[in-house]
């Protein structure tokens, strides 16, 4: 029987930072120093903006997700 190493994932860390304007924004830094944020809206008016019919916010991102 051989081990065998386990996977590495992509190395991403998470952060939140709570911005001067109020917003909150969602930092992922990747292993090799890259940059992605994201900014929290409510989940509702997202599901809105992303064509979900109107409802409970779970059925409406629900229906997104399928």
């Amino acid at each position: 029987m051989s081990i065998k190493a386990k996977k590495r994932g992509l190395g991403l860390e998470m952060r939140t930072v709570k911005g001067k304007d109020g917003r909150t924004y969602l930092v992922f830094r990747t292993a090799r120093g890259a940059y992605h944020v994201f900014t929290e809206v409510e989940a509702k008016e997202a599901a809105r903006q992303c064509g979900a019919k109107e409802g409970k916010m779970n059925q409406m991102w629900d229906e997104l997700w399928r």
